[in-house]
């Protein structure tokens, strides 16, 4: 039987631990992933401390997690005489400065390492991938998870999680597993949905999902999920979706403000804590994704949700390779998503768009 795997805990800034499973890990964690959270400032110059831990050897036994002085973030670590290291650049990062997430994957039987920088408001994603890593003791994993522990975490991070599992790499979940998306066939939750089943797309009718699945991500930060009340949003059951996934607008204010019949909207944009919530309720939660050959409008309920929009990922294997459609991209079968469906709208129009909600100005939520 294969032992359990996936996100153990996670430390939390002035909060402190929090342990998402209660079982008792290996001496060696052969496989596994660090997530975790950082603002940079606009123009940052200085070195930014993110991690570090030394145990009792000192310098013959640390890990270090940082932003040096030319731009980039260096990964080091080193066991006795044993070292590894890998860095990635983060210079366009640092000039345009906002909400980061970086992740490592470190794979030691396929001796692996991938380091993965997103840029949460501009929304990229840039990768580095070493070789040879050091797989983390279950010693090093405590210490990371425990603030009273050797662990320093850096003033700009927000959180940091820690799991023996290999995390797919950028988008793959769009909304809480029950969802009822209509299908030609009628209204199904989409953990049903396979690759082949038709859904219904309000701008062009039935289409085929090329990718059904799921990622587990820690419900904390950036990444806290994000609830649309009914009947505001939906005709009769809340909607749980991702921060970042985009719910579709109409409405007087949107053709006020916009010019355009429909806008897309991140959820997280809309969240007022009395249509739209984000509890503060630090878990791990399943998320459920529809890739389709183009980028399209689903239903949910009443309530109008975006399928998977990837972009030009496909043009880009190395990295898509990463994610969560590797089988896809072995196939050749990743689609290019050259337009969005809707235009969207996004930092000050977004917050012009939930202003306007707010003072009553309601678009109608189709």
């Amino acid at each position: 039987m294969r032992a359990q795997q996936g996100w153990i805990g996670a430390q939390i800034a002035h909060r402190g631990a929090v342990m998402f499973e209660e079982r008792r890990l290996p001496e060696l964690l052969a496989r596994g992933s660090l997530m975790l959270e950082f603002t940079l400032m606009r123009g940052e110059q200085s070195p930014l401390p993110l991690i570090h831990l030394h145990q009792r050897e000192g310098w013959r036994n640390f890990l270090s997690l940082n932003l040096d002085v030319d731009g980039r973030i260096v990964l080091a670590q080193r066991r006795g005489s044993a070292v590894h290291a890998i860095s990635i650049d983060a210079t366009q990062e640092r000039l345009t400065g906002g909400r980061m997430r970086l992740i490592w994957r470190w794979d030691g039987p396929g001796r692996e390492s991938l380091l993965t920088l997103e840029a949460l408001d501009q929304r990229t994603i840039r990768q580095q991938a070493g070789m040879a890593p050091l797989p983390l003791t279950r010693d090093e994993a405590a210490a990371l998870i425990d603030p009273a522990g050797p662990a320093r975490i850096g003033p700009r991070v927000d959180w940091l999680a820690l799991g023996d599992h290999l995390q797919p790499m950028g988008p793959a979940g769009c909304f809480a597993p029950a969802t009822p998306i209509q299908t030609p066939e009628g209204v199904v939750p989409a953990a049903r949905l396979r690759a082949g089943d038709l859904v219904e797309t309000l701008d062009a009718g039935p289409q085929p999902v090329l990718w059904s699945g799921r990622v587990s991500l820690p419900a904390i930060g950036h990444l806290r999920p994000v609830k649309l009340c009914a009947p505001v949003f939906s005709a009769r059951q809340d909607l749980w979706v991702m921060p970042q996934h985009r719910v579709a607008l109409s409405g007087p204010s949107v053709d006020f403000i916009f010019g355009e019949d429909e806008v897309l909207i991140e959820a997280r944009s809309l969240a007022d804590g009395c249509a739209a919530l984000q509890p503060d309720c630090p878990g791990v939660l399943e998320w459920h994704g529809l890739l389709l050959g183009g980028h399209h409008l689903l239903m949910a309920d009443g309530c109008k949700l975006e399928s998977l929009h990837i972009g030009r990922l496909a043009r880009q294997p190395l990295l898509a390779a990463t994610t969560a459609f590797a089988g896809l991209v072995r196939e050749g079968g990743l689609p290019l998503h050259r337009k969005p469906v809707r235009k969207i709208v996004s930092g000050n129009e977004a917050k012009t768009l939930a202003s306007a909600r707010r003072q009553g100005l309601r678009p109608f939520v189709a």
